[in-house]
């Protein structure tokens, strides 16, 4: 009974190493999509911020031109 136990287990390895083959392989390819994901998505955000960001300068210039003016009507 043991030569067949051991047998069983030296069959199990393989069988676990190509398990593990497919998984990397599958991560393999599976990282680079997150990754391209993960930019696409910081790069459409920061595409939004920037756009957010130019029109807080906008009304930013426009109140201190209207302070500017009311200042040198008052003069």
């Amino acid at each position: 009974m043991i030569p067949f136990e051991f047998e069983v287990v030296m069959n199990q390895q393989p069988v676990e190493k190509k398990s593990v083959r497919w998984l990397l392989m599958g991560l393999g390819l599976l990282i680079p999509f997150l990754i391209i994901g993960i930019l696409f998505l910081a790069a459409k955000s920061d595409a939004k911020t920037k756009k957010q960001y130019e029109q807080q300068r906008l009304e930013m210039e426009k109140r201190i031109a209207e302070k500017e003016a009311a200042s040198s009507e008052k003069k």
